[in-house]
């Protein structure tokens, strides 16, 4: 036992020995740099941002650490911060947030050594500005001094007032609105008209006809704000049996110097002509046609072909109709194109019906119709001939209301991503549509019309883009307060720089019990009665509904409408 532990002492000794005298070695531990900011999402100085909830996040150069519970040490000037953490071993600080204005100013601030990285190393201070989105300024096509007046009435109005509306009896009177007098004593504000017979009313119906104004005018005259939508009816059947042969495809602009022309008088095109015959016509198809456009046909001498083709006004495709004088000069000369303010893009040589039985039958829902939404903006189809016609149509007599003065909230195409309608056959032949109409309306002339897009949410798909759209519109029935409470919210956080309204509504919960839960929408809207199956009766918005809107005071009334 002596000897171990005689034997443990001089190992011992000999250890210890080597330490002390090893003064020669070097020891050193890495330093670690302190974390460092990569980015931030929103970055610093975006203008952009939606307002409501939102998530920041600010990205270091290494994995950080960070206490959730010392959330609070973050400011937001301008907003509130709800919550902090480090998802698992991350290098992201991912802050939840709230900022309840729009157009407000916000500064974040993380305080130096609130986040670490390796080694316990403080993370400088950060500190990011960015601006939450305002409301959109200015209509994108009103031009007109009344519209402009009425987009920003809405602006002033948004947030602190709602706009009482409602919708007219099936197409063009006031008669509900003049109900909802009778039962409060307050006409609504607004009053939708709707364009739903637009093809008995160009036929000529006397019933129907949109060329006369006068209850608009009245309407607009006593200060009542003027809405108009189109249950746009078509053809139940294909209504032409059109056969077409191509002579020329292409883009010639016809500027308003006279100076474009397709001349269509080479051989290749001579040869086309032969083969055509007497009764068929020339169609020219046409893009960006302008306000007070004229198509042109004449021969290779360039003179008229036909009595009255010099110069004619067109306010789309225009059409030549084949006689046997121009059957001649086209074979043997060939045909020229000309006139000015609108593009061609197309030259065809036609048979078949070209005109609209006044007897067809119409409807706008999809699955009572063959009119395929994919051709409508499709050149040479029977879908983009009614289709473009029926633009022509519609313009002129919104250009009625625009001559009168009359500014108008349109609101086309509605409730497309419910797929019910005609239009709402899938998103990318909806956007086209939408768009080429608005592009003909522009070209048009038209300044007077605000555009109301309508979502059934989650459709973001379906949004034509902020070029041309105002304003977005949902439309609500049979929900609770809570479900349309949650509809604005939701709409509100998906579109941050577009007023919200209550485009249509039906059974709903009360303006009221609405506001007080935080709904602010630009106008409400009850549709009409209406008529069911079984012979009973829906009402949408009862004497009480409406009373209960119109004891609002934060509720605008027709008699406080001021567009001056």
């Amino acid at each position: 036992m002596k000897i171990f532990n005689k034997i443990w002492a001089i190992l011992l000794i000999a250890v210890l020995g080597f330490v002390a005298c090893d003064d020669d070695v070097e020891y050193s531990v890495t330093e670690v740099d302190a974390p460092t900011l990569v980015s931030t999402t929103p970055a610093n100085g975006t203008t952009s941002v939606k307002c409501g909830d939102l998530t920041i996040e600010v990205k270091y150069d290494k994995n950080i650490f960070f206490a959730s519970s010392t959330y609070n040490q973050i400011s937001l000037i301008g907003g509130e911060i709800l919550s902090a953490s480090v998802i698992g071993t991350d290098s992201v600080l991912t802050i939840e947030a709230n900022v309840a204005e729009r157009g407000a100013t916000c500064t974040l601030s993380i305080p130096e050594g609130l986040v670490t990285g390796p080694g316990g190393k403080a993370a400088p201070a950060v500190t990011i500005q960015f601006t939450t989105l305002g409301l959109k300024s200015a209509p994108v096509m009103a031009t007109s001094t009344k519209a402009i007046s009425l987009y920003n009435f809405l602006l002033d109005n948004y947030g602190t007032n709602t706009i009482s509306g409602m919708m007219a009896d099936v197409a063009w009177n006031t008669d509900y609105a003049e109900r909802v007098y009778e039962w409060t004593g307050k006409y609504p504000a607004l009053n939708c008209f709707d364009y739903v017979h637009l093809a008995a009313s160009v036929a000529g119906a006397n019933w129907i006809d949109y060329s006369d104004i006068t209850p608009v005018k009245d309407w607009a005259d006593n200060n009542g704000i003027v809405a108009a939508m189109w249950h746009w009816n078509v053809p139940k059947e294909a209504v032409t049996d059109v056969t077409s042969v191509e002579v020329w495809t292409g883009e010639t602009a016809m500027p308003n110097n006279w100076s474009g022309s397709v001349q269509l008088t080479d051989d290749a095109s001579k040869a086309l002509f032969a083969e055509a015959q007497v009764g068929q016509y020339i169609r020219v198809a046409t893009t960006d046609v302008a306000s007070g456009a004229q198509g042109s046909f004449k021969n290779s001498s360039w003179s008229e072909i036909a009595s009255g083709t010099e110069y004619f006004d067109i306010t789309g495709d225009f059409t030549l109709e084949i006689t046997s004088d121009v059957l001649t000069s086209l074979q043997e000369g060939g045909l020229i194109i000309s006139g000015h303010d609108y593009t061609a893009v197309g030259v065809y040589i036609e048979s078949g019906n070209t005109e609209l039985d006044p007897n067809t039958d119409y409807a706008f829902y999809m699955a009572q119709t063959e009119f395929d939404a994919d051709n409508a903006t499709v050149s040479g189809t029977w879908e983009n001939k009614v289709f473009t016609e029926d633009l022509a149509n519609v313009a002129a007599y919104l250009k009625l209301l625009q001559e009168a003065d009359i500014p108008v909230l349109w609101r086309p195409l509605h409730e497309a991503a419910g797929g019910w309608f005609w239009w709402g056959k899938n998103a990318d032949s909806f956007k086209s549509i939408w768009i080429a109409m608005f592009d003909y309306f522009e070209a048009q002339g038209l300044n007077n019309l605000i555009w109301v897009w309508t979502s059934e949410g989650d459709d973001e798909d379906w949004y034509p883009g902020d070029d041309y759209v105002d304003i977005v519109g949902r439309d609500l029935y049979s929900e609770e307060t809570a479900d349309c409470v949650a509809d604005y919210n939701s709409s509100e956080a998906d579109f941050g720089d577009m007023m919200i309204a209550l485009s249509e509504c039906g059974t709903v919960g009360k303006i009221s019990e609405q506001w007080a839960a935080g709904a602010r929408w630009s106008w409400f809207m009850p549709w009409y009665d209406g008529e069911n199956e079984d012979g009973t009766v829906t009402v949408h918005a009862d004497q009480e509904w409406w009373q209960d809107a119109m004891d609002q005071s934060y509720v605008i009334t027709r008699d406080q409408v001021d567009l001056q």
